[in-house]
């Protein structure tokens, strides 16, 4: 027996989380699920249930260097929520200067160029900036960190900035940079992993080379987002919280084999929160 969380620890784990959900409404749901746990104790000694699920911590730098070349991969359901609902948001504001912060291998860069920003993209990580300069040629992009942007004050109308505030143990310092480079009445678009999945576990996990990476997500309740807009001078325009749907679940690799247990583990759930957010003049 490894001294490692396995893969059949963690479906061990949904079938848990799939239990408290169905506590109170759903009796006859908790012993089918019960029954669930234990037949799948009978196969934890199997493959692949028996594999080792290695996971290491990363830096933010480390592990994004590690993650760039498959980020984009299309089995991402934290990307899947996320993108039309930023896309949607941008959408409402004229083509002129923008920024993607924490632009990563520059997803939202090159939405944003195509729709005719001016786009500058900044990551701390030279691996995914090598990524997003090759996606986006028509966009300019700088190494540098979110606490404090190459860019002078009031130099664009729209930052967005996805996956990256998650990262900050302090909202206080990114929140004040992008209120800092974006203009009198501009806007913000803020994406990150949704406070409810963290309280729960959620890390930026990614396959590496040996085993499994993740880069630490901070907990940050809406209270910590919206005190941290309002001493920046951001208000809040909306907030939208995309939930796990089919599409979301059909991306877990054992998503064949346990469908009724995803679908009462996270159907339904928060998965990921965005904020739209205007400047004061």
């Amino acid at each position: 027996m490894t001294d490692h969380p396995t893969l059949g620890d963690f479906i061990l784990g949904f079938e848990g989380l799939a239990i408290m959900r169905a506590w109170t409404l759903d009796p006859s749901g908790v012993k089918a699920r019960v029954r669930s746990i234990v037949e799948m104790t009978g196969r934890l000694d199997e493959e692949p249930w028996s594999s080792p699920v290695v996971v290491g911590e990363r830096t933010v730098t480390d592990g994004y260097a590690e993650w760039a070349a498959v980020y984009d991969a299309p089995n991402n359901p934290v990307l899947l929520a996320e993108e039309p609902v930023v896309h949607e948001m941008v959408a409402r504001y004229p083509a002129g200067d923008a920024l993607d912060a924490g632009c990563g291998t520059g997803r939202h860069a090159e939405h944003l160029a195509a729709a005719g920003h001016r786009v500058v993209g900044v990551d701390a990580t030279p691996e995914m900036l090598e990524y997003a300069r090759a996606k986006v040629p028509a966009a300019r992009f700088e190494t540098g960190d979110l606490t404090a942007l190459p860019l002078p004050d009031g130099a664009v109308d729209l930052a967005v900035c996805s996956f990256a505030l998650t990262h900050c143990a302090d909202l206080g310092p990114p929140a004040r940079e992008l209120a800092r480079v974006v203009r009198p009445g501009g806007h913000v678009v803020i994406s990150d992993a949704h406070p409810f999945s963290v309280i729960l576990g959620a890390q930026a996990r990614y396959r590496a080379a040996e085993g499994r990476g993740f880069i630490r997500n901070h907990v940050h309740l809406a209270s910590d987002y919206l005190a941290a807009f309002r001493a920046a001078g951001l208000d809040v325009v909306r907030c939208e919280e995309p939930l796990w749907g089919e599409r979301e679940i059909a991306t877990f690799e054992f998503a064949d084999e346990f469908p009724d247990m995803l679908d009462a583990a996270v159907k339904g759930m928060p998965i990921v929160i965005a904020w739209e957010l205007e400047k004061r003049a």
